[in-house]
């Protein structure tokens, strides 16, 4: 069962980031925002949910390391990481490191602090 709530979370997590990386708005820009973006929301949730469901067993697993394993994409990071490399555009490279795992760190802290407020 537990493995069951795994694939279901990760499947719904993984539409989601589909669904949100196919947005418009992201298309215009010269670095991938809507990576930013998951990546920036699911450690902001993932600071909520930790304290929040810590007790939870097949939800946690489900939620955490499922949904959320889905939704956010280090790989996608570090293929668009080296692709700015590759095309020597390292302003842009810069920025979206820098962007990526900064805003990520604040939002898991805020989500956490957040999190522990609501459990």
């Amino acid at each position: 069962m537990t493995l069951f709530v795994l694939v279901l979370g990760a499947a719904l997590g993984a539409v989601l980031r589909a669904a949100i990386l196919d947005l418009k708005i992201f298309r215009r820009f010269a670095i991938p925002y809507g990576t930013i973006t998951v990546n920036i929301a699911g450690s902001f949730l993932m600071g909520l949910c930790v304290p929040v469901l810590q007790s939870s067993g097949m939800l946690y697993t489900g939620i955490i390391f499922g949904f959320l394993g889905g939704f956010t994409t280090y790989s996608a990071f570090s293929l668009d990481q080296l692709s700015l490399l590759q095309e020597r555009r390292y302003r842009e490279l810069f920025k979206y490191s820098f962007i990526t795992i900064f805003f990520s760190m604040v939002a898991l802290a805020t989500g956490l602090m957040t999190g522990v407020s609501l459990s």
